[in-house]
C-alpha cells in the first residue's frame, strides 16, 4: 500500500455540485448572479474534525513530486537532471536543458524555468505545510498523541523543503505562517538562522513526537525525519554553514567572500553538529535491510521496503516519474512506450571511474549499453545499441515497456545513504580528536562495497577520496552529489577506475571551459522573485540582479 495524496482519501473533504435540471426559469438572471457560493473553504473555516485534519496533514506532500521529479519548463528538462548538470557529471543528448549554459558559466536566475521552478516548487510545500501547522491545533476530535504526530510529520515536511532551498540557494525568505500578498517584499534570511531557527527544531521536534518510527505506508516517520536531521547536522558540521558561523552578519551569499575549503572543518561547532549525527545515524544503523540485487531496487514491488527510508510516492493511474524515466532512457529510441528524452546521462568519463570489479558498472546493474526494441517496430532490428552507457538503476521494465507508465517511487533516503553518511561522520569526528572505534568508521562504506563485489576498505584508507567516490558511485544520479560537492568543497576527477579529488574552487569539469569559483557554491535566485520582490537581493555575480544592485 502506498501513501498517495492524489487518491480520494477518507480524510478528504470533497464538494460536489449536483447537476441542476431546468424545469422552469423563475429566478431571474440577476438574481442568479448575486447568489453567493457556499462550497468554497475560506481562511476562517473552522477545522476541528480528525478527517479534515489529516487532509491538513496530507496537503503537506503535495509540492514532493514536483520538487523531486519536475519539469524545468523545456522539453525534456527536468530538474533531477538540472541538480546534476551543475556537478559536470551529466550529459544531455537533447539541446532543450541547454547544457552548454553550465560547461560554459552562463547561467542566470532567467535560464529557461530552472530556477523559478524550484523556487517555486519548494516554497508551494512550505506554504501547504505552514498552512496545516496554523489549523492542526484546533483539531479538537485528536488526542494529545495523535496532535503530536500530525504536528511532527508536517514540521519534518517542512523542513525538508526548506533544506533544499538553503542547499540550493543559500539565504531565502523565512516563513512559518501564511502571508498576504501585501507582506512579500521580505529580504532574504541568513541560511545559518534559517537552519537553527527552523529546520533543526522541526525535525527535532518530530523525532521527538508521537509519530512512529516506521509506516508501512511510506509516509513521514520518525526514522525519516532521522534521517534528514542526520544530513542536515552532517551539512551543518561543514559548508557554508560552518564558514557562515564565523561571522554570522556578514552579506555572504550576495558578496561572494567564500574561501574556506578545508574538510571535514575542525571545531567545537562542527564536532558537536557530527556528534548528533552520529547519534541519529547509529539509531537507523541495522533497522533496514539492504538490497539484496540491484534489481530490487528498480522493482516497484519493493517500495517503501527493504532500504526504503523516504520516498516519493507515485502509483498506477494515478501519478508517476515517467518525465524523469524517460530522461534516463536513450533519446528516440523506440525501445520505450514512454517520451524517451534523453537529457540526463552519465559522462563518457564518470562511468570510466568506476572500477572494471565494481558490479554496480556491469551491464543491467547501473548502466546499460542496449536494449530491445518495442515489438511494434522492425523486428528485423530488435536490439538497439547504444553510443555510451545510460543509466539503468531506475529502469522499471514493466513500466518501461508499457503504456500504463511506471509505478517505481523515488526514493529521497535509501539505507545506503546512511550507512555512507555512517562511515564519513565517524571518520570526521576523529579528525576532531574523537575516539570512534575503526569498526564503527568501517562498517558502512564496508557492507556498500560488499554488494558491489569490492573489497573492504581498512581504517588507513578513510579519508576524502574514498568516502566521496563511494558516494558517487553507489548514489549517482539520486540528486546528491551537488550537495556533498557544496558541503565539502570537494570535486572528484573523473579517471580510469578510479577518481581523483580536489577542491571545489579551482575544479575544472571534462567538458567545462572554466574552474568553479565562489560563484557557482550557489544557484542564482529565480528571475521571478527578483522581479516580485524588491528587498530580494540576487547571488553574487549572476543575473538579473534587483534594482539598484
Amino acid at each position: 500500500m502506498k501513501f498517495n495524496i492524489t487518491k480520494t482519501n477518507k480524510g478528504v473533504i470533497q464538494y460536489i455540485l449536483p447537476c441542476l435540471v431546468m424545469v422552469s426559469v423563475l429566478v431571474s438572471c440577476t438574481k442568479f448572479l448575486e447568489e453567493k457560493p457556499t462550497a468554497n473553504l475560506t481562511s476562517a473555516y473552522n477545522f476541528t474534525t480528525t478527517e479534515e485534519g489529516n487532509a491538513l496533514a496530507v496537503a503537506g506532500y503535495r509540492a514532493l513530486p514536483a520538487v523531486y521529479t519536475g519539469g524545468g519548463g523545456d522539453y525534456g528538462n527536468q530538474l533531477a537532471g538540472v541538480l546534476e548538470y551543475w556537478t559536470g557529471k551529466a550529459w544531455s543528448g537533447g539541446s532543450h536543458p541547454q547544457l552548454t549554459i553550465y560547461q560554459t558559466n552562463q547561467i542566470s536566475g532567467s535560464f529557461i524555468q530552472n530556477f523559478d521552478n524550484y523556487w517555486n516548487n519548494n516554497f508551494a510545500g512550505v506554504k501547504d505545510c505552514n498552512n496545516a501547522l496554523q489549523k492542526l491545533g484546533g483539531i479538537t476530535e485528536y488526542t494529545a498523541d495523535q496532535r503530536s504526530a500530525k504536528i511532527g510529520e508536517v514540521r519534518a515536511l517542512r523542513a525538508l523543503y526548506y533544506f533544499n532551498l538553503v542547499r540550493y540557494f543559500g539565504d531565502v525568505q523565512l516563513d512559518t505562517v501564511l502571508r498576504s500578498f501585501g507582506e512579500s517584499q521580505r529580504p532574504r534570511t541568513s541560511l545559518k538562522k534559517v537552519y537553527d531557527d527552523l529546520i533543526i527544531p522541526d525535525l527535532e521536534f518530530a523525532v521527538n513526537s508521537k509519530l512512529n518510527d516506521t509506516y508501512a505506508n511510506g509516509q513521514m516517520s520518525k526514522n525519516a525525519a532521522r534521517a534528514i536531521l542526520a544530513d542536515v547536522y552532517l551539512t551543518c558540521a561543514g559548508y557554508p554553514y560552518q564558514e557562515v558561523a564565523t561571522a554570522p552578519d556578514k552579506a555572504w551569499c550576495t558578496t561572494g567572500a567564500w574561501s574556506q575549503q578545508t574538510y571535514p572543518v575542525v571545531s567545537n561547532s562542527a564536532k558537536d553538529f557530527l556528534t548528533k549525527a552520529k547519534t541519529n545515524l547509529d539509531y537507523l544503523y541495522g533497522k533496514y535491510t539492504m538490497y539484496s540485487t540491484y534489481a530490487q531496487m528498480r522493482d516497484p514491488a519493493n517500495d517503501n521496503k527493504l532500504e526504503a527510508i523516504f520516498q516519493v510516492q507515485f502509483e498506477l493511474g494515478i501519478s508517476n516519474m515517467n518525465g524523469v524515466i524517460g530522461a534516463y532512457c536513450p533519446s528516440a529510441a523506440r525501445c520505450a512506450e514512454l517520451t524517451e528524452f534523453g537529457t540526463i546521462i552519465p559522462e563518457p568519463t564518470y562511468v570510466n571511474s568506476f572500477s572494471s570489479a565494481d558490479l554496480r558498472a556491469q551491464e543491467r546493474q547501473y548502466f546499460y549499453t542496449s536494449d530491445l526494441t518495442l515489438a511494434r517496430f522492425d523486428p528485423t532490428q530488435p536490439i538497439v545499441r547504444f553510443s555510451q552507457p545510460h543509466v539503468f538503476k531506475f529502469y522499471d521494465e514493466a513500466g518501461i515497456k508499457s503504456n500504463l507508465g511506471t509505478t517505481l517511487n523515488y526514493s529521497i533516503y535509501r539505507y545506503s545513504d546512511i550507512l555512507l553518511m555512517l562511515t564519513e561522520v565517524n571518520w570526521a569526528l576523529t579528525q576532531n580528536s574523537v575516539t570512534v572505534p575503526a569498526d564503527d568508521v568501517l562498517k558502512g562504506i564496508n557492507a556498500v562495497r560488499a554488494r558491489a563485489k569490492l573489497p573492504a576498505y581498512t581504517i588507513g584508507q578513510i579519508n576524502n577520496l574514498t568516502i566521496f567516490s563511494e558516494r558517487a558511485y553507489e548514489l549517482i544520479f539520486e540528486q546528491k552529489m551537488l550537495w556533498d560537492q557544496r558541503r565539502s568543497r570537494k570535486c572528484l576527477i573523473d579517471g580510469s577506475g578510479a577518481f581523483g579529488i580536489e577542491n571545489f574552487i579551482g575544479h575544472q569539469p571534462a567538458k567545462f571551459n572554466y574552474k568553479f569559483g565562489p560563484r557557482n557554491l550557489l544557484a542564482p535566485i529565480s528571475q521571478a522573485e527578483i522581479a516580485n520582490n524588491g528587498n530580494c537581493l540576487q547571488n553574487f555575480d549572476y543575473n538579473p540582479k534587483q534594482k539598484g544592485q
